[in-house]
């Protein structure tokens, strides 16, 4: 049976878990079922940066070839001598 002493005693208790930081990865306490991913001092800074952009759509890739095509100079398949060769500049 718990006394008037107890009973005020878990009135006054909060439930805490551990939570990371989703930005510093520093450990601190929030409230049990809490939706903060970051912790304070991180909080505050990212309510100070810039909204992101939500561009709707789909990502696209950019067209085109990704390298030039560079013709081979050795013509007579005599490619071991050359990957040894050293260019002095």
């Amino acid at each position: 049976m718990k006394t008037t002493s107890e009973e005020d005693k878990s009135a006054n208790e909060m439930r805490l878990e551990l939570k990371y930081c989703e930005r510093c990865g520093g450990l601190w306490l929030r409230p049990v079922g809490g939706e903060q991913v970051y912790c304070v001092i991180c909080a505050r800074q990212m309510a100070e940066l810039p909204p992101g952009s939500c561009e709707v759509g789909r990502a696209r890739m950019q067209q085109g070839p990704r390298w030039e095509e560079i013709p081979p100079d050795n013509q007579d398949g005599d490619e071991a001598e050359d990957a040894t060769e050293v260019w002095d500049e």
